[in-house]
């Protein structure tokens, strides 16, 4: 990595601009079309910023001609601010809409928002909303009152199913958008799209906090609460389980071809080598990466093309490693609160966080500064 010289100011405040929102940042969404970033609040609020920076430190790199060396020059003119939108009370639930845009959750309402703040009815399901989340082909899925509804682009059903058990506490879409997972009392389901869902593959697993669905299609990670997570292949139903995280597991991020996942949830950013599993081994292999300390990783991401990872620490630094080195890139130092969300863009030239005590950021990386 490259990091370049930035004589008295820090990486974070020569590449990233941030704001004080006023309230705990709690998810982040970033719309399709690569024009915005919503920030989730957990007063009830959104805030939303371009993604794209109007003093990008690619225009404020100068390269010295004796020496050779590369100088980010600090920012002329002052960030913008952000756009804040009132959904409602509690944390809405939040995720991106078709080519442009947002939708978030009210209650039993959903709000579409677009990428300059303006909100408009969406649908509305009566019920309180448990999650929504965003479908690859378009539309979006909703959990509510043990039914999942899509919805099309255009906010009309497109097909309802209901299910039994409580509340869900996660979802995930499949990559080709024919099947879905969720997670409601400790048992997880998978189910195709449609009104007529089976057959549907179920799992018991403990309390489920979060999905993610591998880029392939074949895995499904699933964190659960008693600090481990699990490793379903859906072709076969095998289930590998992993135990003994220091804390419980936010972060659940697979690379671009399906072979790594990255989690949180320990003392350094946690690689496993899913490629490595086979029927002779209990849980794949572990790829050293970044270094061990004494702060916890609550979130962490992988580059869309790139092997780094992205981490956010409870004591607010914001890292980025290669993927098998012990070298990491400080993009944030500490303060500000624990890092409770972390989003790469599609492109991955930029980095939006959010801290517990309400920081909002967007770092932008220059095209060389990660050789």
């Amino acid at each position: 990595m490259n990091t370049m010289e930035a004589q008295t100011a820090t990486l974070y405040e020569l590449l990233g601009r941030h704001w004080t929102v006023g309230a705990p940042v709690a998810d982040i969404a970033l719309d399709a079309a690569g024009e915005a970033v919503a920030f989730a609040l957990a007063d009830g609020g959104i805030t939303i910023a371009p993604l794209i920076d109007t003093e990008p430190p690619q225009d404020r790199c100068r390269t010295a001609l004796d020496e050779g060396r590369s100088t980010i020059m600090p920012r002329r003119k002052p960030v913008l601010p952000l756009s804040r939108v009132v959904v409602g009370d509690v944390q809405p639930h939040l995720a991106p809409l078709g080519t442009s845009g947002f939708v978030a959750s009210d209650g039993g309402r959903l709000l579409r928002v677009s990428a300059s703040g303006v909100t408009e009815l969406f649908a509305s399901q009566g019920s309180s909303i448990d999650l929504v989340a965003s479908v690859p082909a378009g539309g979006i899925l909703s959990a509510s009152g043990g039914s999942i509804v899509f919805y099309d682009s255009n906010g009309d059903v497109g097909w309802l199913q209901q299910r039994s058990g409580g509340n869900a506490s996660a979802m995930a879409v499949s990559p080709d958008s024919r099947r879905f997972a969720i997670a409601a009392d400790g048992r997880l389901l998978v189910r195709a799209f449609g009104a007529r869902p089976d057959p549907a593959q179920s799992f018991e697993l403990g309390p489920i906090a979060n999905l993610a669905w591998s880029p392939d299609g074949g895995w499904l990670a699933v964190s659960i609460a008693k600090k481990e997570i699990a490793l379903v292949r859906l072709a076969d139903a095998w289930v590998v389980r992993i135990f003994s995280y220091p804390a419980s597991v936010a972060s659940l991020s697979w690379s671009a071809d399906s072979r790594l996942l990255v989690t949180s949830g320990a003392y350094r950013m946690v690689v496993w080598d899913v490629s490595s599993l086979g029927d002779d081994r209990e849980k794949p292999a572990s790829v050293s990466t970044g270094r061990a300390g004494f702060v916890l990783v609550e979130a962490a991401e992988l580059h869309p093309e790139r092997t780094l990872v992205a981490a956010g620490y409870a004591d607010g630094r914001v890292v980025v490693a290669k993927v098998g080195t012990s070298d990491e890139l400080l993009v944030k130092p500490a303060g500000g609160g624990a890092v409770q969300s972390l989003r790469w863009s599609k492109d991955g030239q930029h980095l939006a966080f959010g801290t517990a005590e309400g920081e909002a950021a967007i770092v932008t990386f220059p095209a060389h500064i990660f050789k």
